[in-house]
């Protein structure tokens, strides 16, 4: 049966196929025909290029072979294509074509998975459900970007080209920012791209597809509650269902930017890293009000523990400040380094639910002295800001994710935050 596009996916097609745009997102409700249109772009280019690859990945395996090896691409193929023209690679969850391409689905959650996707050079890289990804795993993704191949005439070189499709979430996260806001998610303040003439993206609603869907699905999704009406039907950029610190609020818990009295107790923490970033979190207390101010951050990749310690040094010697106590997590090995640069730090308190539920505490608790909640950010610390809007429960069916802990993405900062709060309440405000 002939695949019927609707006129939102055709308009797709014609931007997928536009030679000038190699960074492609489509976002926006559910079930409003995004995935169909990939696939019939997948299809294409693997017929136009003979010997080209195209990898689908998701961020959890499991759910690439949910959603797209069981549904979406097994349904193409028995529709569109003759069983002749193709072999599934049911183990390796590759389809090869009579013209030697393929189209290859991947996960970022196994080292096995990931050693494989960075040994093989692409085509075309989709990323489907793009926000559940670490933007940095995104940017080693496209390096795979470099497959050269001609069309059947030999004449025209394939585009190397990244597409990806999206549920929206949080206005900040980094598809948005970086699909549609064309500026780099890692710079603050976030800088424009050098290459956005590149980028294009088109926003989709069921409302789109509604030639396509059951009888009565739009009205289900009419009937939700606001967020996430705003977000499966209207496809908006907003704070999701599975967002963790939904009690945030900007209004409430930012703040201007003041100087911190000198009475005041200093915490810092830090959470180590160097391919994902290193996070370090300044805070003050004002024990009168039983209030934690979060004036100061840093985030980082690709810095070493020397560099670390040399840059926390040098701000406690600009600031003339002392700290009472600096938690860490609980690499040994960074932590003994940190200690040769008389930088000592504790160990912080690893459970990461009694942390969240000890800031959630501070979010939603006032102090009868000031009105104000017990958690007060300074309003330009815009990385945990971010995060406090992206950090997220699982919300995916690999069993090796615990559906009861957070999304480990973009969650550096809120780490340290956890470290502070939990360390400063853990024993009833008792001064540690």
């Amino acid at each position: 049966m002939p695949l019927k596009l609707t006129e939102k996916q055709k308009y797709g097609m014609k931007l997928l196929n536009d030679p000038k745009y190699t960074r492609i997102a489509f976002t926006g409700g559910s079930r409003a025909g995004k995935s169909v249109a990939f696939m019939e772009f997948m299809m294409q280019r693997a017929f136009q290029f003979p010997g080209s690859r195209q990898l689908i990945c998701r961020r959890a395996l499991v759910d690439a072979r949910r959603a797209i090896w069981e549904d979406t691409l097994k349904k193409y193929l028995t529709d569109q294509i003759p069983e002749s023209e193709y072999t599934l690679m049911k183990s390796e969850m590759r389809v090869v074509f009579k013209n030697g391409s393929t189209i290859e689905l991947g996960g970022l959650d196994g080292e096995d998975q990931l050693q494989k996707i960075l040994g093989t050079e692409y085509l075309t890289i989709w990323l489907n459900e793009a926000t559940e990804m670490r933007f940095e795993a995104v940017t080693i993704l496209i390096t795979r970007l470099a497959q050269s191949v001609k069309d059947t005439t030999g004449t025209f070189t394939g585009v190397n080209k990244l597409i990806a499709d999206a549920n929206p979430s949080s206005p900040r996260n980094w598809v948005k920012k970086w699909f549609i806001d064309n500026v780099d998610p890692t710079t603050r303040p976030p800088k424009k791209l050098k290459d956005a003439d590149k980028f294009v993206h088109l926003h989709f609603t069921p409302y789109d597809n509604a030639e396509n869907l059951p009888p009565g699905y739009i009205e289900q999704l009419d009937a939700l509650p606001y967020e996430m009406r705003e977000r499966m039907l209207k496809g908006n950029w907003i704070g999701g269902e599975g967002q963790i610190f939904k009690e945030f609020n900007a209004e409430k818990h930012l703040i201007a930017p003041f100087e911190i009295p000198r009475t005041w107790e200093r915490v810092r923490a830090i959470d180590f890293g160097y391919n994902h970033p290193c996070a370090i979190l300044y805070t003050a207390y004002d024990y009168s009000t039983d209030t934690i101010y979060v004036y100061d951050e840093y985030k980082e990749s690709g810095k070493t523990i020397d560099e670390i310690a040399e840059y926390m040094n040098n701000m406690e010697q600009k600031r003339h400040e002392f700290y009472d106590c600096t938690w860490s997590d609980h690499d040994k090995s960074d932590r003994a380094f940190l200690a040769k640069h008389d930088i000592v730090t504790r160990a912080a308190k690893k459970s990461v639910l009694d942390g969240i539920n000890a800031v959630r505490q501070r979010l939603s608790s006032i102090s009868p002295k000031t009105h104000k909640p017990k958690l007060l950010i300074f309003n330009n610390l815009d990385a945990l800001i971010d995060e406090m809007y992206s950090y997220e429960w699982h919300q995916s069916e690999s069993e090796v994710m615990d559906k009861d802990a957070p999304v480990k993405i973009n969650d550096d900062l809120v780490d340290t935050l956890r470290y502070v709060v939990y360390g400063r309440d853990k024993d009833n405000g008792i001064s540690l």
